[in-house]
C-alpha cells in the first residue's frame, strides 16, 4: 500500500457527503488516517425534511449542516468543498475543481442519486425536483408563486388552474411532500391569500 502522507498513516478519501459519506467520515474519526470528506455544497443536507422547506414549515438552514462544524473536533477529518470532476483509479487520484488531483491510498464512493424520470422526457422537462436544498427552495417559490397569482386571478377556471398540483411519486419524500402541502394550502390560503 502506497503512503499518501508523511508519518506512515494512509489517506481515505470520501466523495460525498450524504449520509453514506459522512456516517463513513464519522466512522474513521479519531483512526489512525487521514480523512478527507469531499462534497460539493460544503453541507450535509438531511434530505427527510426537504419536504418540509419544500412548504415552508423550515429554513433551509435547519436541514443543511456545514462539514466543518460538524468536524470541527477531529483531528483527521477534513471536509472539502471542491467539485469531483473525474477519477484516475490506476494513479489512485481523485480530480477535483477547484484544486486539481488528490492523492488517496482507500475511495469510498458514496455520492448518492439523481432524480430519474424513465421513459418520460416531458416530466422532466415540466417538473420540480426534490432532491437539493435549490429544489426545496425552488419548489416553495413555485407555490407561493401560484397561490400570489391565483389571489388576484379573476377568472374562476385560472384560479383552478393555479392551485391543481401534482405530485409525481408516492415514495416516502412524495407522501410527505403531498400532506405538507396540504396543510399549507389550508392554513396559509385561507389566512393570507382571502380570494384563494
Amino acid at each position: 500500500m502506497r503512503q499518501s502522507i508523511p508519518g506512515g498513516r494512509p489517506r481515505v478519501v470520501i466523495v460525498g457527503a450524504g449520509f453514506g459519506g459522512l456516517e463513513c467520515a464519522r466512522g474513521l474519526d479519531q483512526a489512525a488516517a487521514e480523512v478527507l470528506l469531499l462534497d460539493r455544497s460544503g453541507f450535509h443536507l438531511f434530505t427527510p425534511l426537504l419536504y418540509q422547506v419544500a412548504t415552508g414549515l423550515l429554513n433551509p438552514s435547519e436541514i443543511a449542516y456545514p462539514l466543518r462544524a460538524l468536524f470541527r473536533k477531529s483531528p483527521n477529518v477534513r471536509p472539502w468543498a471542491t467539485t469531483v470532476t473525474g477519477l484516475d483509479l490506476g494513479r489512485r487520484v481523485v480530480r477535483v475543481s477547484p484544486g486539481g488531483e488528490v492523492p488517496y491510498d482507500y475511495l469510498v464512493l458514496a455520492t448518492g442519486s439523481a432524480s430519474s424520470y424513465p421513459g418520460s422526457g416531458q416530466l422532466a422537462a415540466n417538473s420540480i425536483g426534490l432532491k437539493t436544498l435549490a429544489d426545496g427552495a425552488r419548489l416553495r417559490n413555485h407555490v407561493l408563486g401560484c397561490l400570489e397569482r391565483a389571489d388576484r386571478e379573476d377568472d374562476p377556471a385560472q384560479r383552478r388552474a393555479l392551485l391543481t398540483f401534482v405530485i409525481a411519486g408516492g415514495g416516502p419524500g412524495g407522501v410527505e411532500y403531498a400532506g405538507a402541502l396540504s396543510e399549507l394550502l389550508r392554513l396559509v390560503a385561507g389566512r393570507d391569500y382571502p380570494a384563494v
